[in-house]
Parts: C-alpha cells; structure tokens; sequence
C-alpha cells in the first residue's frame, strides 16, 4: 500500500519537544527520510509553522527542501490575517503547494475568514492547498469563506482538535463536539486528517488512544473515507508515540482494503495530482 503523509514538520534546529530536544533524535530529515523509506511513504504535506520566535525562517527551510525533494509538497504558514498580495506570489514562486494557518478561537478563525474571502480568486487560481488547525468553534467560523474555495483542497488537523478527554466519550458527545466542523462536510472540498490522537488522549502516551475512536467514527460518518488524510505529525508525535503507532489510527479497523488505502495516502496523492495538473 503506498502511503502518503497529510501532516508532518521539518524544523532546521529540530522540534524543541517536551524534552527540550527533537523527539526524532537526530537530523529531522534524515530521520523521516528513512521512515519513508521503511513505510512506503510516496509524498508528503510539510506543514509550515513560524508562530514562536523559535520558529523564525520555517518558510524559507520548507522551501529549500523542496527544490531538494520532489517528495516534499510544502505548506507556507501564514499568520491569522494573511498575507498581501505580494507575499502570497513569493509563497507561490517559492514552490509552495498551498498554505498553512493555526486558528486557534473564534476571533483568529473570524481574521482568516476576512482574509480568505479578498482572496479566494488568487487561491482558487493557484489551486492551493489549504492546512487548518483550528478547534470546532473556529472550525464553525470558516464555512462562508471555505465555500468560495471550491477549487482548493481544505484539510483540517488533528480530527478537527476536540481536544484533550478526561474519558472515553460516547458517541453522541464526540459527534456534538464535532458539530461545527462536521456541518462543513456539505462542501466537497474540505476534508479531516487523521492525525495527531495524542491531542486527545489523557496522558497523551496512552495508545492506541481510545478517547480517539469516537471522534474518528464521526468523521468517518459524515466525510466518509475519500475525505479523511492519515498523518504523522512528526516530529511532536514522536513524543508520544512511536512513528509505527501513527499508521493505524484508532477507529479505521473496519475498513476494506481499499478504503484504508484511501485514508493512507490515495486521497492525498489524487489531491496533490489534480493540483499539478490544474497548474501545469
């Protein structure tokens, strides 16, 4: 089953983890380049991230390893009120595949909303790909602007961050938790990663993460298994869990071979082939 990765980062001074250091244990690329190669692993989503003086330069690194790598499908971060029209033709003359943004309330996703709707045209243009990290009441605050992105892949981390559970939810709670994000499934385009369980495990080492199953089946229900992308999230996960956990999500048992293959890389290789021959 070849595998494509919807949500991994590759910092130039490593992923100052929980530990004070890259949970990789080495050079982040090295590291992942042979996970790769061990999984399977066709394409990847690099996903931007400059939101702490720490971070500075992300961008730049992205693009560096992406001349590099043809692998690497970059995501540019972008702050919550965007870029002007200038710095969103260098992101695309850098190579960028599309953009990365953290949302973290309702008043950051409200700034990005304002944002996306000046430039929807230019986004749908370029057929960008959109990285949202964004919890259900910012999710909720997104639908008008998303809606005119209709030629741009939208992914949603981390099971839409229902954030961490004391318990296992039932699936009545998970699905009310989801409810703002799962009311966007009416748009073809927008999708959910399967990533980052550990965000809603207590303690967040606890695998396979069973809090997780209930969010995931919720998902699954509403955007069914050609709008679900699995990803890593390493290098932060790798505090966590080990790189081989992160294949097999919680929740995604019942699925037929070909579904799994779906989730695991096909829905992110056909998104990633269609933006190329949007823009060829």
């Amino acid at each position: 089953m070849e595998r494509a990765d919807a949500h991994l980062h590759l910092f130039a001074d490593g992923y100052p983890g929980r530990y004070g250091r890259s949970p990789a244990g080495g050079d982040e690329l090295a590291v992942y380049r042979t996970l790769r190669h061990e999984h399977g692993i066709a394409r990847a989503l690099v996903v931007g991230y400059e939101g702490g003086p720490e971070f500075t330069g992300n961008n730049r690194h992205l693009a560096r390893l992406a001349a590099e790598h043809d692998w690497i499908a970059p995501l540019a971060y972008v702050p919550v009120t965007g870029v002007d029209p200038a710095g969103l033709d260098r992101i695309r003359s850098a190579g960028f595949a599309g953009l990365a943004a953290y949302l973290p309330d309702p008043a950051a996703a409200d700034a990005f909303a304002d944002w996306l709707t000046r430039t929807a045209t230019t986004l749908t243009d370029a057929a960008a790909l959109l990285s949202l990290n964004a919890p259900p009441e910012a999710a909720g605050r997104l639908g008008r602007a998303l809606a005119a992105l209709d030629g741009c892949p939208v992914l949603f981390s981390h099971l839409g961050l229902p954030g961490r559970q004391p318990a296992v939810p039932d699936l009545p709670a998970a699905a009310d938790r989801l409810a703002p994000l799962t009311d966007l499934a009416r748009l073809p385009h927008v999708g959910v990663k399967v990533s980052g369980l550990y965000a809603v495990s207590d303690p967040a080492e606890g695998y396979p993460h069973p809090a997780a199953r209930p969010f995931v089946e919720t998902l699954l229900h509403h955007f069914g298994t050609h709008r679900l992308y699995w990803g890593s999230d390493f290098a932060p996960s790798l505090d966590h869990v080990s790189f081989a956990q992160t294949l097999y999500p919680v929740g995604l048992d019942g699925l037929s071979a070909a579904e799994a293959a779906d989730v695991s890389g096909g829905n992110l290789l056909r998104a990633l082939d269609r933006r190329a021959a949007a823009t060829r």
